[in-house]
């Protein structure tokens, strides 16, 4: 592909529709930077009925070589196994110079394996942009889903990336992050996949307990994420299992320490990892 072809000179096909793809075609159809057309790729029905009546795609479709042909740019919108498998049995109908990206949430399988069959003359760039919700499906979807968020592009050199990091920001990104699989997956299993298995586990001591009558701020803010997609963080879990365990463990070794210090009613102690622990949040500037 020209390495100048813009966004709004591109044909672009979203593959998948569920809350991420939703919210792509959303931000796509509000945005001021539209692409030259856009079609959408998804088996359900339903879904397809909906996008059509909200007029969110020039076509959508359940074939894929239809959405495919003449696509400048796709972006993928499934769990890795699935994109995977996706672009193993559909990179046929992809037309040469084409530039393929997806947006899933573990990096490593996914840029090991897709490289393999990608022909040299289609281009595919790894991407995650960091924003979600509670529930899953295209009902959830909205469109400033992505505004502000961090985007995260793998940095291995493309000539596909000018065209992505456009896409980033025209959904509403705040940041590109360039980060190889290995560093984005090292640092999802923290900031991302450990506060998932925390509130799993927090919300599970809740069974019998009379939890409404006592709940306030900390409790919500702590349980938000326990409203979970177990289809897609399950998978995510296992595919980026080796990086998870180790922040799981390192979790496991700070919350014996404080057990200790609470046991033994070493004040101090808590009064230090609290403090330092209060600077730390405190020095996050996404999070102030």
């Amino acid at each position: 592909m020209n390495k100048s072809l813009m966004l709004k000179q591109a044909s672009v096909t979203i593959v998948g529709a569920g809350l991420m793809g939703g919210s792509v075609l959303k931000a796509l159809k509000h945005c001021d930077n539209k692409p030259k057309k856009v079609t959408a790729l998804e088996i359900d029905a339903e879904v397809l009925r909906k996008i059509k009546n909200q007029s969110l795609a020039d076509i959508a479709t359940d074939d894929a070589e239809a959405a495919l042909s003449d696509a400048d740019f796709v972006v993928i919108s499934l769990y890795p196994a699935q994109t995977i498998k996706f672009i193993k049995e559909n990179i046929q109908y992809c037309k040469s110079e084409c530039v393929i990206t997806d947006i899933c949430g573990v990096k490593r399988e996914v840029m090991d394996t897709v490289p393999m069959f990608i022909p040299e003359n289609i281009s595919y760039v790894g991407g995650h942009p960091m924003a979600g919700r509670e529930h899953k499906g295209f009902d959830y979807s909205v469109n400033n889903l992505f505004e502000g968020c961090r985007y995260i592009i793998d940095d291995t050199p493309s000539k596909g990336r000018d065209l992505v990091e456009e896409f980033a920001y025209t959904l509403g990104a705040g940041k590109i992050v360039n980060a190889s699989a290995a560093d984005h997956d090292e640092m999802i299993a923290y900031t991302s996949q450990l506060p998932h298995v925390l509130a799993i586990a927090y919300m599970l001591c809740a069974e019998d307990r009379n939890v409404d009558d006592f709940s306030a701020g900390s409790f919500r803010d702590i349980t938000r994420v326990a409203m979970i997609n177990d289809e897609m963080w399950s998978e995510l879990f296992c595919e980026n299992r080796d990086m998870l365990v180790s922040e799981i463990t390192r979790l496991q070794s700070g919350l014996k320490t404080l057990e200790e210090y609470i046991q033994d009613c070493e004040i101090e102690k808590l009064r230090e990892r609290m403090k330092k622990a209060a600077g730390l949040r405190e020095s996050i500037k996404e999070l102030k």
